[in-house]
């Protein structure tokens, strides 16, 4: 394969992740880079020791996810990648799986590829599947986004080949390099932590460029990382906090902010506010019956 492929991986205090993460998917053959925003746990001396190949970059921790993801991107075209794959240190896809994804880009012309998340402890459930984005009844002015299947759905229940999305997210998804650069790269003023890789996906729909899931890919995340660990039974006060850190804070989402600024960057004026207030309300209902 004569096409440079770049692999990015944005962390924050995840060396531990990055033991499992790093060694399944290098490759001699990959410039990864890995950007590491303010990190206190030992990261730069692990990675400097034991793959002095990677493309190292440093943060000072103000960078989050988005800006973090994209200033390795942006490494990663500078130095005439390709492709660039998405990955998070919690995440775990093999040079194998690279490679695949690319033959499914190929075969699907002016496309993304995403793999699809499957917990770790349990490969045959599946935690994220890609998402469609559509009004969630015909008669109501309401959009949202719905994943393909739900979380914790087996395997056994996808489809066997490539299904088309509406929406990526950072978890093992190829993305060719000249796609990056017609959509303008990843909006990290904006979506400075979550919704960035949603904001990418609907403007590459904008400009026609297709989104898929390759089922046979398969990304394995941390289980303590998803929503199908278990978890203890946590008190009425405890889920309003919870509410709280999802709404306000970035680290828990932001919810409050994101959710408004991606409805009205991306929706008629007809459909942004009641769209905007359902899935806050949505989330907030989940949050609690939890």
């Amino acid at each position: 394969m004569n096409e440079k492929i770049g692999i990015v991986v944005p962390c924050h205090n995840n060396v531990e992740m990055l033991k499992y993460s790093i060694p399944s998917v290098y490759d001699d053959n990959f410039f990864i880079v890995l950007f590491d925003d303010g990190s206190s746990d030992g990261t730069k001396k692990w990675i400097k020791e034991n793959f002095p190949k990677i493309q190292y970059l440093e943060g000072n921790g103000s960078n989050w996810w988005t800006g973090s993801t994209a200033k390795a991107i942006d490494h990663c075209l500078i130095n005439n990648c390709d492709y660039i794959v998405s990955l998070n240190a919690d995440v775990l896809i093999t040079a194998e799986v690279v490679y695949k994804l690319i033959e499914c880009s190929k075969s699907n012309s002016n496309s993304i590829v995403a793999s699809l998340v499957v917990d770790i402890d349990n490969p045959k459930k599946v935690v994220w599947s890609g998402s469609r984005f559509k009004k969630i009844h015909q008669l109501l002015p309401v959009y949202a986004s719905r994943y393909f299947v739900k979380s914790g759905t087996l395997i056994g229940n996808i489809p066997k080949t490539a299904y088309k999305v509406d929406e990526v997210h950072g978890r093992g998804v190829l993305i060719p390099s000249d796609i990056i650069r017609r959509v303008g790269g990843y909006d990290f003023k904006t979506f400075p932590h979550y919704g960035g890789d949603t904001d990418f996906s609907f403007r590459a729909k904008k400009i026609g460029i297709k989104m898929f899931v390759e089922p046979l890919c398969l990304a394995k995340v941390f289980a303590e990382n998803t929503s199908l660990n278990k978890k203890e039974k946590v008190s009425f006060f405890g889920k309003l906090i919870s509410i709280k850190n999802y709404l306000f804070k970035r680290k828990n989402g932001e919810a409050i902010f994101v959710w408004w600024k991606l409805y009205k960057k991306h929706l008629p004026l007809p459909y942004f506010f009641q769209s905007y207030l359902f899935v806050i309300i949505l989330n907030i209902y989940r949050k609690l019956t939890k």
